[in-house]
Parts: C-alpha cells; sequence; structure tokens
C-alpha cells in the first residue's frame, strides 16, 4: 500500500468512527442537511486495543441497499440509543454508506457491505 493510500484509508477510517460514533450530531447539523444513504447492519465488529476494525460475524445491506427515510428512528440508529445499545451490548453498527456525510465532507468509500469489507479487509 502506498504512503497516499494509506494516509487517505486512515482518514476514512477517523471519518466513519466519527460518523458511527455520532460526531456529526451537532446542533448546527439536522439529519435533513445530509443526502440519503444506504445503511449496513454490520453484526459482530472487532476493534483492536486500538479502536480499529479486526473482524466482523457479519454484513447486511439494510433495507435492499436503498436510503431510509429520515425520521426519528433513522437519527436514533446513528446517534442516539439504538446505536449505543446495539453496539455495547452485541457489537453491532448501523453504518451509513456513500454519499454520508456529504454535504459536509468527502462521501466515504462504500456504499454497500461488499464495499465496506473490501476497504477495512482487503479483497
Amino acid at each position: 500500500m502506498s504512503g497516499q493510500t494509506a494516509v487517505i484509508r486512515r482518514i476514512a477510517i477517523v471519518l466513519a468512527g466519527m460518523a458511527l460514533l455520532g460526531a456529526f450530531a451537532t446542533s448546527a447539523m439536522s439529519q435533513e442537511d445530509f443526502e440519503e444513504h444506504p445503511h449496513m447492519l454490520v453484526i459482530g465488529l472487532e476493534l483492536d486495543e486500538f479502536g480499529e476494525p479486526i473482524g466482523l460475524r457479519r454484513c447486511v445491506d439494510l433495507a435492499a441497499n436503498q436510503a431510509l427515510p429520515n425520521t426519528a428512528h433513522h437519527e436514533n440508529v446513528h446517534f442516539g440509543q439504538a446505536r449505543q445499545v446495539l453496539f455495547e451490548k452485541g457489537g453491532h453498527l448501523v453504518v451509513p454508506g456513500a454519499p454520508f456525510p456529504a454535504p459536509f465532507a468527502e462521501p466515504l468509500p462504500w456504499s454497500n457491505c461488499a464495499e465496506l469489507i473490501a476497504f477495512f479487509f482487503g479483497d
């Protein structure tokens, strides 16, 4: 992997971590501000001591890889109690896909489970 590729991958991992942990949930941004985006349910996520993903049990493209409606439930799986319980109780995450977090930053480099797995764990 080239130095530039490693830097881009590290930035994307940090961005994904921020997205997954709700760092984008600020009072200045509401869920309506983000472009519609697909979601993946990552089941059994394993993290190393640095908080980087090292494995997962399964990945499921939610809603046939179509955007979920912007409702309170949508916000809750990204930033609220649903996200917290899914992760703390089972190591599961609802992961947003591209074009998230547009228009605030470059889109994530995945939009489905195959792309997410290839990005974090190789082909």
